[in-house]
């Protein structure tokens, strides 16, 4: 067999491997599932166009079987908890500040995404974004795009990036131009 034809036959069967190992939901779903962790450490960098520079934090994310707690050690030490009904807050001194989703809509947009996402609930996500994956199971993406005016009115996209079950970045792009790059590290 000429080498010329051999090359070609080499990328067909590459092509054709690539088409068959496409990442559709179901399996995303499944794959993050498999791969979750309770803890992961993170770094999350805010832009806004009504911050002077961004802001980044760092420090744990845990997941909960009631939601999400977010642990943050660096610029200084609190906690979110972002919960099914509510954000809870507790700054260092142990001041405590509660806000209920009833109170706050747009904040639970933005909690929900969140909590979700980084639980791996792709199927609670499917009801609020329509969700195009990209990739293989070995690198994947995917773009969530808001559902209803409602929430096209707070959000413009979120983007996941990952490799294996794991969820690397959440990229929250908000409507009026803040956005939140979250990196979770390994």
């Amino acid at each position: 067999m000429k080498p010329a034809v051999r090359g070609l036959l080499a990328l067909l069967l590459i092509a054709g491997t690539s088409l068959a190992q496409a990442l559709e939901l179901p399996q995303l779903q499944q794959l993050l599932r498999s791969g979750a962790r309770p803890d992961a450490r993170y770094e999350e960098v805010r832009e806004s166009p009504w911050l002077s520079s961004p802001v980044t934090t760092r420090g744990t994310l845990h997941v909960t079987r009631q939601g999400l707690e977010k642990r943050i050690e660096s610029p200084g030490p609190e906690t979110w908890r972002l919960l099914q009904d509510r954000l809870e807050w507790q700054g260092a001194d142990g001041a405590r500040r509660q806000i209920p989703f009833t109170q706050a809509p747009a904040l639970q947009a933005l909690a929900d995404v969140t909590r979700r996402a980084v639980a791996g609930d792709l199927a609670g996500l499917e009801r609020d974004f329509r969700i195009t994956v990209r990739g293989h199971a070995d690198v994947w993406s995917a773009r969530l795009e808001p559902r209803s005016a409602a929430l096209q009115r707070q959000l413009d996209s979120v983007e996941l990036q990952g490799t294996g079950g794991q969820l690397r970045v959440l990229i929250v792009t908000e409507r009026q131009g803040e956005r939140t790059t979250t990196r979770i590290l390994p």
